[in-house]
């Protein structure tokens, strides 16, 4: 039904004589705009446009159907706890700002930052003001799925609110349509902005800490409350009601002059700069050196090609676009597993009390999922030829590399961790704990090592994502439920039974790491048969 109503609003917008008058007038072409909103929306059909949420008509329907089931969750709660009506309007204002300014940013960040079109695109006549528009159309879409998903639910129960007057829902849409509408100039704004300052060969990596910035404003309104009862903040305005007026005009007049400048510098010579853009770092300059943890691991695990794959894999991970901006998911997660674990620091596991201790291994596991559901596929696919040209023996050792760079990535933590608990818990209990959380943490890597399918960063990001990632998900917390329920009633009641359960997944952990290693080279070796077989049939047709 959404999909019918935006394109009815898109026939009425191609129609509307003073649409077309006010895009002109901005210095947008209007008959070049309308072409590229259809390549962009045939690209996005194609999934030749990983990353645009907004012209994917199936993520947008998934996304908005969780959104949805949230907010009458919520919606319930709050009915039943019988919230005042101005406290239920603010708390879903806020849930729905904060969700499309991450949303949004991100949208915006990968349609600028990222143009891997606007290389084909930028020997054409086309100015700056036209392409860029035509990129952030979608974000309107966004829009349309997100704030109805968000707020329609919460809208109209807000009725069975006591003190809501009967215009409620309509008080509500319109206050969240302009939110999202402010929100969205302001994340264009910001990447104008960005262009304007930033050299292109650095705007990926500026961009991708402009992406995070979400995150960042979160974590710092947790220490607002106590700055405000510390610094005496509402002391520092003035007490009269027509001063608080001329600093909120001067505030929202600069706010806006803000967003229109931004939205203006939009308009330069984008085109001019997208390939500089496109070919820019996403972080720091690789520059090439030994590797003693990549020596040291082609001595244990065998050969040279176990040094390629575990120094490939890095390299890959630090400066492959599209992996950095799935790890973003995991930043907050990660600071509040921090937040959480060192707040609980002093706390023993085998005090018989709940920590967060024992929740630290599965979050690990947690972390590794995410890592290895995107480790398959990159930006640079085009370059997996290089691995045709290898000898078949070498994927062996290649998949054994990869799997010792993940391992260091569970080893590393733990020694980081085991000198503070050592000191917090005693030497006894933080080597057994850290050794269980290594055992434990070694078994999900070799589990989820099966979702690497073929090489590394060699496959095209799929628009669509798994539609059984959700029942992996749920089953998954299930099992991470019961496992927390065993450790706390069972295994940490005793050294003996965490030594026991460390031997027992330690044993495991190998069994599971040969077999999955195996399929790890099998799915390589199939990968790159399809691919030596599309190359084949390429040259066999232009040749005949």
């Amino acid at each position: 039904m959404i999909d019918a109503i935006w394109h009815a609003i898109e026939r009425f917008l191609r129609r509307s004589p003073h649409l077309n008058l006010l895009m002109k007038r901005m210095g947008i072409d209007t008959a070049q705009y309308w072409l590229l909103v259809d390549l962009f929306g045939a690209l996005s059909d194609r999934r030749e446009l990983p990353g645009h949420l907004g012209q994917t008509d199936m993520s947008l329907q998934k996304s908005s159907w969780m959104f949805y089931f949230l907010s009458g969750l919520m919606v319930l709660f709050f009915v039943l706890a019988g919230m005042a009506p101005t406290t239920y309007l603010v708390v879903f204002l806020l849930l729905s700002g904060f969700l499309l300014f991450t949303t949004l940013l991100s949208e915006a960040n990968n349609s600028l930052v990222n143009p891997v079109e606007g290389i084909v695109l930028a020997h054409q006549p086309i100015n700056g003001a036209t392409y860029t528009t035509a990129k952030l159309t979608h974000i309107l879409r966004i829009l349309l799925y997100f704030v109805p998903a968000l707020n329609l639910i919460p809208a109209f129960a807000g009725l069975l609110l006591a003190g809501a007057p009967w215009y409620y829902p309509l008080l509500h849409l319109a206050a969240a349509f302009t939110e999202g509408m402010v929100l969205a100039l302001a994340c264009c704004a910001l990447f104008g902005w960005l262009i304007r300052f930033v050299p292109p060969a650095r705007l990926k990596a500026v961009g991708f800490a402009a992406e995070m910035s979400s995150w960042l404003l979160y974590l710092f309104s947790q220490f607002v409350p106590r700055l405000h009862l510390k610094l005496h903040m509402p002391r520092w305005l003035p007490t009269g009601t027509g001063p608080r007026i001329v600093i909120a005009s001067a505030l929202v007049a600069f706010s806006a002059a803000t967003i229109v400048l931004g939205l203006r510098s939009l308009s330069g010579d984008y085109l001019v700069r997208v390939s500089a853009i496109a070919h820019g770092g996403s972080g720091k300059k690789f520059r090439p050196r030994r590797s003693y943890f990549g020596a040291l691991a082609a001595r244990m695990f065998g050969g040279p090609s176990v040094r390629a794959g575990f120094d490939y894999v890095w390299c890959m991970m630090t400066r492959d676009w599209q992996f950095r901006r799935q790890m973003i998911n995991l930043i907050p997660i990660t600071a509040m597993a921090f937040a959480a674990a060192w707040q609980g620091l002093r706390i023993s596991p085998f005090s018989g009390k709940f920590t967060a201790a024992h929740v630290f291994p599965h979050s690990l596991g947690f972390a590794f999922f995410v890592v290895c559901s995107a480790m398959p596929y990159g930006l640079d696919r085009q370059g997996a030829w290089v691995f045709l040209l290898t000898p078949m023996g070498a994927l062996r050792g290649l998949a054994r590399g990869v799997y010792a760079r993940l391992l260091t990535l569970i080893l590393a933590p733990e020694l980081i961790l085991l000198p503070v608990l050592a000191w917090q818990w005693g030497i006894r209990d933080a080597a057994l704990f850290l050794a269980y959380s290594a055992a434990v943490s070694a078994v999900y890597l070799a589990l989820e090592l099966r979702l690497v399918e073929g090489v590394p960063f060699t496959r095209q990001v799929e628009a669509a994502g798994n539609p059984y990632m959700l029942i992996i998900l749920m089953v998954g917390g299930l099992v991470v439920g019961i496992a927390v329920a065993l450790q706390y009633f069972l295994i940490f009641r005793s050294p003996q039974a965490v030594l026991a359960a460390t031997a027992g997944l330690s044993i495991a952990a190998w069994l599971v790491t040969r077999n999955s290693l195996d399929t790890f080279e099998v799915g390589m070796r199939f990968h790159l048969g399809l691919l030596s077989n599309e190359s084949q049939g390429i040259y066999t047709e232009v040749n005949s």
